[in-house]
């Protein structure tokens, strides 16, 4: 039995808990799906709904059907995804596709069609897995790896000597940004729970706890940071200014305070457009908001460098926990109390 068939079992990851905007009324899968005039077969499935804004209560796993892919997408059953993307297997092809074969495993940032047992998605956005990819792990590089990289490499620009520091350090992106940053030969700091501070020390970086805000007068008085990585926003993005270099560059992406301090729920846009506003002083300081996006020119030829790096050993990429597609609610609980570092994975069936 090979590596891709010992994985056949559907799974995905989730990089952190259900966000506010995905707390709709309409199934996950809606998104790609068209007119009903385009189908002619359905496929029995398993999907998550959320029935209303609110709480996990509104999470759902419900028996389903998935319509035959519509012109230039092809149908999945995927062996391992993270958050909102997925590593898994062609089972038809709508007309127009002819460049996957059945059968051919390919890797996709689906935004919000994973969550079901089959999903159909443009054939422009799916990049092949390469034979000897470890699939879990391949799973985690699409959107926890890849926005780590972006930072490290393609935005932040990290170079040997630097100092680095990087919020939430034990979770997929951060743990990701450091391996990537260290690998570049930089000194890495960051933040993250107690009882994680042991395995982060022990992989050579420096650990603080966000809460005490220590970090701030420990970085200050080592000159500040070159680069500063923080996914929290809004107050947090104030504090990691405080901690640049004089010629420091702070990038800012996501906004999940509200999810460390359980606060309410706030709109991000304030925040981001203050953080960009930082550009107009008169000073060497950077500010960017980072994110990456599937039609990025520089996803795809990212993606399958790490592909390649992963299967040459060079990274390795740690699974945090295995829920059951039964349990897709505790998962997402425990995004923010597990103990550990890595992604999570959820395995949703078996074929």
């Amino acid at each position: 039995m090979d590596q891709q068939d010992r994985f056949r079992g559907l799974v995905r990851s989730l990089s952190r808990p259900l966000p506010s905007p995905l707390t709709a009324s309409a199934p996950l899968d809606a998104h790609y799906l068209t007119s009903t005039d385009h189908f002619t077969i359905s496929t029995p499935s398993r999907k998550v709904v959320i029935t209303a804004l609110g709480d996990l209560s509104t999470l759902n796993v419900v028996k389903s059907t998935t319509p035959d892919p519509p012109k230039d997408h092809v149908q999945k059953k995927a062996p391992f995804t993270p958050g909102y993307s997925l590593v898994g297997r062609v089972v038809k092809n709508g007309p127009g596709c002819s460049q996957f074969r059945l059968g051919h495993i390919v890797a996709c940032l689906t935004l919000y069609d994973a969550q079901s047992d089959y999903a159909n998605l443009p054939q422009r956005y799916l990049i092949p897995v390469p034979e000897g990819t470890d699939l879990p792990q391949a799973t985690a590089l699409i959107a926890d790896w890849s926005t780590a990289y972006g930072l490290a490499s393609n935005t932040g620009r990290v170079s040997s000597g630097q100092k680095v520091f990087v919020h939430g350090i034990s979770r997929a992106v951060g743990y990701a940004a450091m391996v990537l940053c260290q690998s570049r030969g930089a000194e890495v700091y960051g933040t993250c729970s107690g009882k994680n501070f042991a395995a982060i020390k022990k992989l050579g970086a420096t650990p603080f706890a966000y809460t005490d805000k220590n970090w701030i007068q420990s970085l200050q008085s080592l000159g500040g940071a070159d680069l500063v990585f923080d996914p929290l926003g809004f107050e947090s993005w104030d504090e990691s200014y405080s901690i640049l270099s004089a010629t420091g560059h702070l990038l800012g992406y996501r906004g999940n305070l509200a999810t460390l301090t359980g606060q309410a729920e706030r709109s991000v846009l304030w925040p981001t457009n203050k953080l960009l506003a930082r550009n107009l002083s008169f000073c060497w300081k950077k500010t960017t908001f980072f994110y990456i996006t599937r039609d990025s020119t520089s996803f795809r030829p990212d993606l399958e460098k790490m592909f390649e790096m992963q299967r040459k050993g060079e990274i390795t990429v740690p699974i945090k926990a295995v829920f059951g597609m039964e349990d897709i609610k505790t998962a997402h609980e425990s995004w923010s109390k597990a103990t550990g570092l890595g992604s999570f994975l959820v395995k949703v069936s078996d074929p």
